[in-house]
Parts: structure tokens; sequence; C-alpha cells
């Protein structure tokens, strides 16, 4: 997952998601969590609280008065979206004492109690290294939860309800041990009443892009920001537009860290157009040193008209988008109108990814809030009050729904199977991609040429491919 900050931390691609990829979605360690740390205390991995009795309302056999505990990621979607799921879970166990922790900083808040075997019962994953913690068997498998039918689904199970190929990301060597919840989306957001005020459109190629960047700038308003000081966001974008123009096979060139793939000739052009928008001061002056919620901020003012963000974007900016901006995203221009993917690909940002960890006193307890969560009943409130859609299929067909959300799912709808998921590496290897992300600092500053960025890249690549302590994953 590449990486993208929300609230001050940076997430990998899979939202957040990956940052995902995803996830999506903090500067994430060069080191693991755990690296080179021998996980101590805590039992025997199965759970202090013990099981209760399976039934029809109580499918994985939860023990009915065993506290849970849930730790929270509160970023861009706040403290108080779980409300609903904590009191669901009362409703269904009304003798269970549920807790709601959480920070922005989780390493660091969680790292102690990983170590010390007492770890919360379901945790968010943002800021944590996945991979270190599946390799020192620090988190479940979550295939129970999966197979458990749906909370208000009949007839269905948790994984049926689904949309297609959520699971993948969470899945690590085979088996899947975050399970995403966040169905969002990154691409380049603009205000389409500000496009129309001055009777512009929306290009469809690089071409097109810098010539409405030249009248944009006559203007007098910056045709773009992104969030300087977290180079994930403008990292995302690059890595979109090569894959239109190469295909899905480069992002599993990158993953298995293959000779030479960061040379591939759609980086380098990508590389190039993004380096031209710096060159020809087509950035909101001082872009390179402003924080997400800075970027954001300006470009919400109408002083700049294209940032790259995830779909968290209308709900991080709250009050701070005026009423009528009527935001919209699309996916970013293409190279060129001949490429291996379409103008209207997108790329999904599935993320904001969830996780049982194996010492937890009540495992069973934090799969059973989890199971609550991938509820229509549950994913309907997150939708209203973060602006934000959920994985499960079907559960906002009925819902009001903002311009930007609206825009997201006119854009998915266009997009039809041309969906993109970036590489991997920025969720299996933080070194990687923390060094990828400071060339790409470089690049916007003007410090280094396309080229170099390319240099910077690949050996950031082969450095990880030669590096025998660190784990390899294979796309």
């Amino acid at each position: 997952m590449r990486t993208y900050d929300i609230g001050g931390v940076t997430v990998d691609r899979r939202t957040l998601i990956r940052l995902g990829g995803v996830a999506a979605l903090a500067a994430v360690p060069a080191t693991g969590l755990l690296s080179g740390c021998a996980f101590s205390g805590g039992d025997d991995g199965n759970g202090s609280a013990g099981a209760g009795t399976r039934s029809a309302k109580n499918p994985l056999g939860v023990k009915e008065d065993a506290p849970v505990e849930f730790f929270n990621f509160e970023g861009g979607y706040g403290k108080d979206w779980p409300k609903i799921d904590t009191t669901l879970y009362r409703g269904r166990f009304p003798r269970a004492k549920v807790t709601i922790n959480g920070g922005q900083q989780l390493k660091q808040q969680l790292q102690p109690r990983f170590v010390g075997g007492n770890p919360p019962d379901l945790t968010a994953t943002n800021d944590l290294d996945l991979p270190a913690l599946v390799q020192q068997g620090q988190l479940m498998p979550l295939d129970q939860l999966l197979q458990a039918p749906s909370f208000d689904t009949p007839g269905k199970t948790v994984a049926q309800t689904l949309l297609p190929g959520v699971t993948t990301f969470g899945t690590l060597d085979g088996k899947i041990y975050a399970h995403p919840y966040v169905d969002g989306m990154s691409g380049i957001w603009y205000s389409q009443p500000l496009l129309d005020q001055h009777g512009w459109q929306y290009p469809h190629t690089w071409d097109e892009m810098m010539a409405l960047c030249a009248k944009i700038k006559a203007a007098g308003i910056a045709p773009w920001t992104y969030q300087g000081k977290y180079p994930g966001y403008i990292v995302n974008p690059m890595l979109n537009i090569a894959l239109k123009a190469a295909g899905m096979e480069l992002g599993r060139t990158i993953d298995n860290l293959a000779p030479n793939a960061w040379k591939d000739p759609a980086l380098l052009a990508t590389a190039t157009r993004f380096h031209e928008l710096a060159a020809k001061g087509y950035l909101l002056e001082g872009t390179t040193g402003l924080t997400h919620t800075q970027a954001q901020t300006y470009w919400a003012q109408r002083k700049a008209v294209f940032i790259p963000c995830g779909s968290w974007l209308e709900n991080e900016l709250g009050d701070i988008a005026p009423k009528d901006l009527g935001m919209t995203v699309n996916s970013p221009p293409s190279l060129s109108a001949n490429e291996k993917m379409p103008f209207e690909a997108v790329q999904v940002n599935v993320g904001g990814d969830f996780a049982v960890p194996t010492k937890a006193k009540n495992p069973l307890g934090g799969m059973e809030l989890l199971r609550i969560m991938l509820s229509k009943q549950a994913c309907a409130d997150f939708t209203k009050r973060t602006s934000e859609l959920v994985v499960v299929d079907g559960y906002a067909d009925n819902l009001s729904l903002s311009s930007a959300l609206k825009s997201r799912r006119a854009a998915v709808k266009l997009a039809g199977s041309n969906l993109i998921s970036l590489p991997h590496y920025q969720t299996w290897y933080p070194a990687m991609s923390k060094a990828i992300e400071d060339a790409t600092s470089a690049l916007m500053g003007l410090q280094i040429t396309p080229a170099d960025w390319v240099t910077r890249c690949q050996q950031a690549a082969d450095t990880t491919a030669k590096d025998s302590t660190i784990h390899k994953f294979h796309a």
C-alpha cells in the first residue's frame, strides 16, 4: 500500500488504505513494529476469556460476559463512528463491558502491549507493520469470521456479503490477517462549479492537463497542490498513471522486486510529467512544505484547482469545505490516448483494516465486534457519519449521498472492470516505501531529475531484494 496521511499519520494504501494497497492507507517506520523483539507474556494465544455456547445469535461462541476492547485509529473518521457497533454488541451481550480506546500513533501506543502480551481484542492496523506482526505470530487468521453467518443478512456468510476481491487486500502468505473496511477510491479532486465557472473541462490526457494548467495559472489560480510533507499522496497518482499506461503486470513486477522494474518507460514518463508540474510553476507556492490539512484547506478555498487524495477527503475537510464546493473526483489523466487501460480506470483503495491479536484476552469478542461492524446497519451508520463507503455490497443503495460520494460511485461505474489496485510494496516493505517517498519529495522539489528518481527507486528495490533479513512476499 503506498502510504497516505490520514489525520496526521501515514497509513498503508489499502486506505486507507492502501494504503493499502492499501492500504490504502503517518511515516511508516523503516523497521517493523516488533522487529528484533521476541514477544512475551499473555497466554497460549486462545484468549483468557474462554468461549461461550455457540448458537444462531452467537455463531462464534463468544463468552457473553467477557469484556471486549476495541482500539480505534482516531484519524480522518474521528472518534464517534464506532458507537453503533458497541451499541449493537451490548444489545447482543448486555453483561459484557465494551471499551473503546484509540489514538493516532498506534505503533507507539500498541508496541508495549504486543510485547507484554496484552493487546486489545480488535485493533485498527494504521501505522502497524503487518508483515512483522504476522511473521511473529501476533495476529490471528480471520477465516472463522468470514465463514460465520452475516449479522443482519440472513442466509449469507460474512464473506458472501462483501464486495468481490475485498479480502485479497488483507492477505499475507495465503491467509487473511487484516480485514479491510473502507471501500475507498483515490484520484484527482476538483470543484466542478469552479471548472464550470471558467468553462474548463477536466483533462483526460497529460497534454490536455498541461494546456489547462497554463490557462489556470493565467487566471491567477494555482493549478495544483498536494500534501507535500507526506509524499505518499503524490506517489499514489504517479503509480496509478504508470499502471494505466503499462498494465497491472507492472505492479506485480514492482512487488516481486524484479530487476529494473522501476526503469519501465511508463514510470519515467510519469515522473517527467510530475516534474514538469513543478518546473513550470504549476504548484501552489510552498506546496512541498504543506501538511495534509494545510494543502487540503487551501484547495477547499479554491486557491488551487487540483489535489490528489483518497476518498476520506470530504470527511476530513468537514466544515472547512464551502457548501457550494461541489467536490468531484476523477481518474488521473492518462499519459496518452492509447494505453493498456482506458482513462476511466480508477484506483480503488480498500483499506482501514482491522485485526484480532493472537494474545488478546477475548479474541472471539474482537471477531464478533468486527462481524457487527460488517453488518448493513453498522455500515450505513458509518457512511452517514463519515461520507465514506464500506466493503459490504449493496448497503448504500438507498442512502442519500453527497456530491463527492455521487462522483465516486459514478467514476467506479464508468470504470467497470477497469479497477486499479496499486502495488503492495508499501505495506510489505516499509523501508523501501520510505526511500521511494523521499525520492519523490526530491523530484517535486526539483532537486533531482526524473531519471534520478527512477534510479533511486530501483536502488531501494534492489536493496530490499538483496536483504536476506527481510521476508519476501510474492504477487
